[in-house]
């Protein structure tokens, strides 16, 4: 039985601290500072963290990825699939939407983006991916209101574009035949990812948005003239780094 009158964030954190990923004082910091920049705590407990990281425990960098990707694929899947209202394999009840939150041309945005997350999960899967968890729960309200959804997707989308630049560069450098498989399926899938970032932008009335003129930092920061006053991406150096982010973002894992 947990101690009741130990804070959320530091049960947490004691938590954290039984799992080999977690246990630098700078990597379970970083990771609580996320958490309570999104306002909530992960509700994943240690036999869960065990089986996330366990999945990247000695497969190499590249299928590490991959990995972290087919996790990734299910979240957007089920994301989508909550926007809609019509949920998803990789759903938990209660989480899709109940009411519209989309107008008819924006439905279509997402039932699109729902078949293009749902082919790249396929791609990933028989290239030898695998993730120990199935459904994703998202934090309370996600789904209540357009902005909350919203704000939830450029989430999502900023970690999935980090988390394929980062596949890129693993399996370039790897240079078997399976990272350049690997490096060519991610710099692919990537570029819709972008995509799909940028519909979400434009639901959501930015005046750009197309805003940036690099994904990540192999050129100057944003300079501010019109295109390119968007953040650079974060360029994930690992799998575990991009799970983190998406933890971070208050979504947990379950069976």
């Amino acid at each position: 039985m947990s101690d009741q009158s130990t804070p959320e964030s530091g049960r947490l954190e004691q938590i954290l601290k039984g799992v080999d990923h977690f246990k630098p004082v700078a990597t379970r910091r970083n990771f609580m500072q996320k958490l309570l920049l999104v306002g909530g705590t992960a509700t994943v407990g240690a036999a869960s963290l065990g089986k996330i990281t366990s999945a990247f425990a000695a497969s190499g960098p590249v299928l590490d990825f991959v990995n972290a990707a087919v996790g990734a694929e299910r979240i957007g899947i089920a994301f989508y699939g909550n926007s809609l209202g019509t949920g998803s394999p990789f759903s938990t009840p209660g989480d899709p939407a109940t009411h519209r939150l989309l107008d008819a041309s924006h439905t279509l945005y997402f039932r699109a983006a729902f078949n293009q997350e749902t082919s790249h999960l396929a791609t990933l899967v028989s290239s030898g991916g695998a993730f120990p968890f199935g459904h994703f729960d998202f934090p309370e309200g996600t789904f209540e209101t357009a902005p909350r959804m919203l704000k939830m997707g450029l989430g999502l989308e900023s970690i999935f574009i980090g988390a394929y630049l980062g596949a890129v560069k693993a399996g370039a450098t790897d240079g078997t035949a399976l990272g350049i498989f690997v490096a060519e399926a991610a710099a692919q899938i990537c570029g819709i990812e972008c995509e799909h970032r940028v519909l979400i932008n434009d639901i959501n009335g930015a005046r750009t948005p197309n805003d940036r003129f690099y994904e990540g930092d192999i050129a100057s920061p944003p300079s501010g003239a019109l295109g390119d006053t968007g953040h650079r991406s974060v360029v994930y150096a690992t799998a575990g780094d991009a799970v983190n982010a998406l933890l971070a973002l208050g979504i947990s894992p379950s069976a």
